[in-house]
């Protein structure tokens, strides 16, 4: 999800001058960076995902590598460049890795694949959607903001309830808010080419991604009897 911290255009290519007839070839090379990152920390995840299905550590100390993975994001946020970018994503999908081994152990592996699949491609016909269309989609941040709040809230009382319920619930909720927010965030990079670092972008789309993953994974696990 997009942040509050602002790229300064003197620190891209386009700084300066900028006719107006460069505007389109500005957004593109803007986006072929954010895309081009998104794809590589994507490989980054899934290498790190294998390496953790079968990792003791990712197993075991989970609360570790949680916190290890919020240093890391706070990192990319403050040092915006592909290291720390890969790092974050790297320790995200170590952390996945073990999630990924239960439904394999439990021989629902089908299920990591459709969810995988859905996930590409929803992500594929929204962010189309979203360069293409000229419907101004600005209005959806608050609510999207919103059914955030609702999802970190229901999680945490859902820690204490432990209710299948709620959890599908907050899948289903989160698929639609994360869906929503890729549609909000590709228009929002469009517009504003160059209003953050590339790499920063790229962190808050993958983010997107790997949230709606995990939902849409949690919520085949429903519908396949998983939970």
């Amino acid at each position: 999800m997009l942040n509050d911290q602002k790229y300064s255009t003197q620190d891209s290519p386009w700084a300066a001058m900028q006719p107006k007839t460069m505007v389109s070839a500005d957004v593109t090379t803007y986006l072929k960076q954010i895309y081009a990152m998104l794809a590589a920390s994507l490989i980054v995840a899934v290498a790190a995902g294998y390496v953790g299905m079968s990792l003791p550590f990712a197993r075991e100390h989970p609360i570790i590598l949680l916190l290890l993975m919020f240093g890391a994001l706070f990192l990319a946020f403050k040092v915006q460049n592909a290291v720390t970018l890969f790092l974050f994503t790297g320790l995200s999908g170590l952390s996945l890795g073990p999630v990924i081994a239960h439904y394999v152990g439990a021989g629902m592996s089908h299920i990591v694949g459709q969810a995988a699949f859905l996930t590409g491609a929803v992500f594929t016909g929204l962010s189309v959607y979203s360069l293409t269309t000229k419907r101004d989609l600005s209005m959806m941040g608050g609510m999207l903001f919103a059914g955030l709040i609702v999802i970190v809230v229901g999680g945490l009382i859902n820690l204490f309830v432990q209710s299948s319920a709620v959890s599908f619930a907050i899948s289903g909720l989160g698929s639609v808010i994360f869906a929503g927010y890729i549609l909000f965030e590709t228009q929002q990079l469009k517009e504003n080419p160059w209003a953050m670092a590339p790499s920063v972008a790229a962190l808050s789309m993958y983010l997107n991604v790997v949230n709606l993953f995990t939902s849409l994974l949690r919520l085949l696990g429903f519908l396949g009897g998983d939970e």
